[in-house]
């Protein structure tokens, strides 16, 4: 056991995002566990959130760690590079499907979105069409915590008290079949959540559209949503027609987390402007990278021959390293691919909560997996707001010993709705994910009883 900080009863000096409650403290790891400073310990099926996927406590990369402190620690991205930014940037160019792309670092997810929405601006710009500047986002669609970042998401809860500071954002309607916002069904609906994007880059004018900027399946805000097969060849069509470029934020569901290197290809899509984070360094560093195909990176390079932007910490030379070390676990391990396989898994198992009167919707791709309750499944329904269902469901779970994390957001629209969100890391084995839905069933059978 590790030497242990302040005591949990002494009062915190941090500036905790709820104000209200009492903070659990973690001391260790092993695996897909987490064990707090009692030594309990928990399932994170959260990994986090969807941070963590090979694992907590992993010796590989903590050993690596460890031997590379000798070297370099730090050299400033904008003068010089390290093998390591080198060796990463190599990485992840082959794990997409875009033309030679070229890779900029960052810390986090927010950040990575932000350099790819100055990246689309600055491509048009160079291209001789400075009037291109909108992003066009979806509801219910998140992109960071930043004020650029809130403006671009479209998570109202979280906009609402920062919106004399956020600058528009032209936002279309979410493939959130579930809840079609036309009232509609797939496929006669003929995918008009999709036609909604012609509909605002034609109101808007298409002259002034940079980007389209969507996550390819949903995370926090709606966590699981899955487009019907015909939603981005239709979106990439629409950008194209426009000369739009399109985003593929990829900082949650992508890296491997729905079985495939990156979620869009799943739809056989190819973006012009990939966004990773979180499973990128995998909770062992803050890391997280912005992926322009060679068009993109081109129209700068024989432009002014400059990107004009930046961060103290881009390509830090240990967060690299690191992150090196997390893909080299994921390639020789087949985690990529094992978590088709563990998914597959997960949902055939995750299907007995369905007898749960409370359990609207069971949904998501890979081992990103949402469900979704409901006051009334005919009607869909959710509960009302001040029930605080899905922090109920969370505490009772943590209370057991398992982690979820709850959807944020509301998942009726930002007008009450609950949701969770399961994404636990690839590591997981088949007698865990046993272990996860049945303590899951468990919790689900216990605050049913006291909605009754």
């Amino acid at each position: 056991m590790p030497v242990l900080p302040e005591p949990a009863d002494r009062e915190s000096a941090v500036l905790h995002r709820d104000l209200t409650k009492s903070y659990r403290q973690f001391v260790g790891g092993d695996g897909v566990y987490l064990i707090d400073d009692t030594s309990r310990r928990y399932l994170d099926a959260a990994g986090g959130v969807a941070v963590n996927v090979v694992g907590h406590g992993e010796r590989k990369i903590t050993d690596a760690i460890a031997a590379h402190g000798a070297e370099v620690n730090y050299v400033y991205g904008a003068a010089f590079t390290s093998p390591w930014q080198e060796e990463l940037a190599r990485d992840l160019a082959g794990v997409t499907k875009l033309t030679a792309p070229k890779v900029f670092f960052c810390s986090g997810g927010s950040e990575a979105n932000e350099t790819a929405v100055k990246l689309a601006r600055q491509y048009h710009v160079e291209r001789g069409e400075p009037r291109r500047w909108k992003i066009i986002s979806r509801w219910q669609g998140y992109h960071g915590n930043t004020l650029g970042m809130l403006s671009v998401s479209g998570r109202p809860s979280w906009r609402s008290i920062h919106d004399p500071y956020l600058f528009r954002v032209p936002h279309i309607d979410p493939p959130y079949c579930y809840r079609c916002p036309y009232g509609l069904t797939y496929p006669s609906c003929e995918v008009r959540c999709a036609e909604d994007l012609e509909r605002t880059i034609r109101l808007e004018g298409p002259e002034t559209i940079a980007a389209f900027i969507a996550e390819p399946v949903i995370g926090t805000s709606v966590t699981g949503v899955v487009p019907v097969p015909e939603y981005y060849s239709r979106i990439r069509e629409i950008c194209d027609e426009f000369g739009i470029l399109f985003i593929a934020d990829e900082v949650l569901c992508g890296y491997g987390r729905t079985g495939r290197p990156c979620a869009i290809d799943h739809w056989d899509v190819v973006p012009d402007i990939i966004t990773m984070g979180k499973a990128l360094g995998s909770g062992y560093a803050a890391l997280a990278a912005c992926v322009a195909d060679e068009h993109v990176v081109e129209a700068l390079r024989s432009g002014s021959g400059q990107f004009v932007h930046g961060f103290t910490y881009s390509g830090l030379p240990l967060s690299c390293f690191i992150g090196v070390q997390v893909y080299d676990m994921i390639e020789d391990a087949g985690l990529f691919d094992r978590s088709a396989e563990q998914g597959k898994y997960l949902f055939d198992q995750l299907a007995v909560l369905a007898r749960h009167p409370i359990v609207g919707d069971i949904r998501g791709l890979g081992l990103l997996a949402g469900v979704e309750f409901v006051a009334d499944r005919e009607t869909r329904r959710p509960f009302p707001p001040e029930l605080n269902l899905t922090e109920r469901i969370v505490a009772c779970a943590e209370q057991r010993g398992l982690l979820l994390r709850q959807g944020v957001g509301g998942a009726n629209y930002g007008s009450g709705g609950d949701h969770i969100q399961i994404t636990p890391p690839y590591i997981i084995s088949r007698g865990e994910i046993d272990e996860l839905v049945t303590l899951l069933d468990g919790v689900l059978h216990e605050v049913s009883a006291e909605l009754l």
